[in-house]
């Protein structure tokens, strides 16, 4: 998202008229959902997707239209075979497509835009919220979080709270529409350990929109090359961990550290803490050594032994190298993320 961001703070500096294309809206077999963006310029796509084939095709050519006639327009495509208002495809879904118009001109949205992009170094939950007007005229969209609003432009929504939901999702206040989705999370994904397998690893997350912090002894790992985006790197004793890192329940914290006894320390430091996931990579054989440690320490067998632990960290898709690894432990991210923040 920051990247959307900041392409179009750029085309608007270089005043140049934008549609802003976004799924808000699906049913049934769809190859996005809501919320999957792409910008469009005179000249086709800038950035993102919506799905790809023929669907995101008249989308585009849709987008190309409504920049020349300077408006906004919600339209529905049907992905079904052999119908008679269908775009060709067999997926079996339906998308609902808003498609809002960013006039160069308005100060107001360069402004939002730009503290958007500021946003993303926060450490607080927050949403993008868009008015899903249609035709021509000002739009309606802003940035909000727990504590109210951060930035708007246009018209303000009545109840601020009520876009406070976890996926992307069309709210309705008296007559006016509006689409919701997060747009900063505050949760990080904390991994402990800096060899081959966050080396792989914590690029893949930060592609994927995770924050990653890197912890580890050894100075010379924590090099800005071997972790391109990672927000942070910290330098410290495994032993120490609880005086230099605080983890919140929406954190994850994945322990993939050199040896036996840095496992140990990570583990145990996380499972005195609220995070969301924990994850421990080993063999089963290093990983009951650690779960007996942990039970030394006090820690209830069931929280070790897969209520609060998974290890082998990962999905079991017989993973071998360290990027293989990295890809397992992030679709086992991405599954916890998409899951609710357990209680307690």
């Amino acid at each position: 998202m920051k990247r959307l961001f900041t392409i179009i703070r750029e085309a608007l500096l270089r005043k140049q008229p934008l549609v802003l294309v976004t799924i808000v809206g699906s049913t049934g077999s769809t190859p996005r959902g809501a919320g999957s963006r792409m910008v469009v310029g005179a000249e086709g796509c800038l950035w993102g997707t919506i799905g790809g084939g023929i669907s995101e095709h008249l989308a585009e050519a849709e987008a190309k239209t409504l920049i020349h006639e300077q408006r906004s327009q919600m339209k529905a495509y049907m992905l079904h075979p052999n119908e008679a208002a269908d775009v060709g495809a067999i997926c079996g879904g339906d998308v609902q497509v808003y498609f809002q118009y960013l006039d160069p001109e308005d100060a107001g949205i360069a402004q939002v835009i730009q503290t958007g992009i500021g946003c993303f170094a926060a450490r607080e939950n927050l949403w993008l919220v868009s008015q899903l007007t249609i035709g021509p005229g000002p739009v309606s969209l802003g940035i909000v979080g727990a504590a109210g609003l951060v930035q708007w432009t246009g018209s303000l929504p009545q109840d601020l709270q009520a876009f406070l939901k976890p996926q992307g999702t069309q709210i309705r206040q008296g007559e006016q529409l509006y689409f919701s989705e997060p747009l900063v999370r505050a949760s990080f994904v904390y991994v402990f350990g800096a060899g081959h397998v966050a080396q792989e690893l914590v690029p893949l997350l930060a592609h994927l929109g995770f924050r990653c912090m890197v912890f580890d002894d050894r100075e010379r790992l924590l090099c800005p090359e071997r972790f391109p985006g990672a927000e942070k790197t910290l330098l410290g004793d495994f032993s120490a961990i609880s005086s230099l890192v605080q983890i919140t329940k929406e954190d994850y914290v994945v322990v993939v550290t050199r040896s036996h006894s840095c496992d140990f320390q990570a583990a145990a430091f996380a499972l005195g803490t609220p995070a969301r996931y924990i994850g421990i990579i080993g063999s089963r054989t290093k990983l009951q050594v650690i779960r007996e440690k942990l039970s030394a320490l006090g820690f209830a067998q069931k929280l070790i032994t897969g209520e609060r632990v998974h290890a082998p960290i990962g999905l079991a898709i017989k993973s071998e190298t360290p990027a293989e690894i990295g890809v397992s432990i992030a679709g086992e991210l991405i599954l916890a993320r998409a899951s609710p923040i357990p209680a307690g």
